[in-house]
């Protein structure tokens, strides 16, 4: 059999090469492209690679395959292997393409690689092979083999992250009065105001007149949220979409453009509100012991190099932690 290579502009300069073997004769055989390659998302924790493979089937039964086998190298050490990935059944004399993504984990890498946290960019090669059972049909052997060679580098990325500086301001007296109002009660806001300020103090209330859930008082919070990169890969950003839990309760939710880039670190400053109708058992906890958890889901775009992404790749995490006040 002969191989024959396809040239690498026809796989939109992916550098990704491809094989296939010739069939005897004039029989027809299938073509496997893969179409499209790119470093789709990043996370703290791992990247996500998008493949688009394309197959053609000339033959008049349907052509099923279980997808492409990809192994990862990572600065030379052999980190990662996926099997069975992105496999469809393309139908009788047609073309079929299909999207599918692999992640890879960053553990695996930080394990593997020699001297990672010295690092900026890691140099990530993907070899994968594509095997297609054929019909049965005479003169056609059992299955035909594409093989394929990706590059792409990608951040090294070691996370640290830490909430500091969390601090829950009390509403003003006017606040608590409508509050009052709109809820039908009849209590002293003055009263009322000293009941919000020890609890916040982690105190127990001296006149505990009015249990500050059953109002809606809007309290401002306050918090910086620190991203810190023990390795040497870009982590910079404009603005950060957040989701904060804390003990177990959602607490806020919203975005910050001010964002502070100091000594491989990302400071990010978050002003927001809550009604108090949020302050459970588990909240006031936190204030009581001067300490708690967090869990913090976060989402921005990064801007790469060119060579590897020409628009922005889409960031997200997902972490949690402990905090003090």
């Amino acid at each position: 059999m002969t191989r024959r290579l396809l040239p690498a502009l026809l796989l939109l300069s992916l550098g990704a090469s491809l094989w296939a073997f010739n069939l005897p004769g004039s029989v027809p055989k299938p073509t496997a492209e893969v179409r499209r390659f790119e470093l789709e998302a990043i996370s703290l924790r791992d990247v996500t690679f998008l493949f688009e493979l394309a197959v053609k089937n000339p033959y008049p039964v349907n052509l099923g395959f279980e997808g492409m086998t990809l192994g990862f190298t990572v600065e030379g050490a052999r980190v990662f292997t996926a099997a069975s990935q992105g496999g469809f059944t393309v139908p009788a004399n047609s073309e079929k393409s299909n999207v599918f993504t692999v992640t890879l984990a960053y553990d695996g890498i930080i394990k593997l690689v020699k001297n990672y946290v010295t690092k900026d960019w890691l140099d990530t090669v993907i070899d994968g092979t594509l095997v297609i059972p054929l019909p049965k049909i005479p003169g056609l052997p059992d299955n035909i083999t594409f093989t394929y060679s990706f590059q792409k580098k990608i951040p090294a990325i070691k996370p640290h992250l830490a909430i500091l500086d969390f601090r829950v301001l009390p509403p003003t007296q006017q606040q608590i009065a409508d509050a009052i109002i709109r809820a039908g009660r009849k209590t002293d806001p003055d009263k009322a105001l000293g009941v919000f300020r020890n609890i916040l103090a982690g105190k127990k209330p001296a006149e505990p007149v009015i249990d500050p859930a059953d109002l809606d008082v809007p309290l401002t919070v306050g918090f910086t949220l620190e991203i810190r990169n023990d390795a040497r890969g870009p982590l910079s950003f404009d603005k950060l979409g957040y989701d904060l839990t804390v003990n177990g309760e959602k607490l806020v939710t919203g975005e910050s453009t001010n964002v502070v880039r100091e000594k491989g670190r990302d400071l990010i400053t978050v002003m927001n509100t809550f009604s108090s109708q949020r302050l459970s058992r588990n909240v006031r906890a936190l204030f009581a012991e001067h300490r708690g958890t967090f869990a913090i889901a976060g989402s921005a775009a990064i801007k790469l190099p060119d060579e590897i992404r020409k628009d922005p790749v889409p960031l997200s995490f997902n972490e949690t932690g402990s905090f003090s006040l």
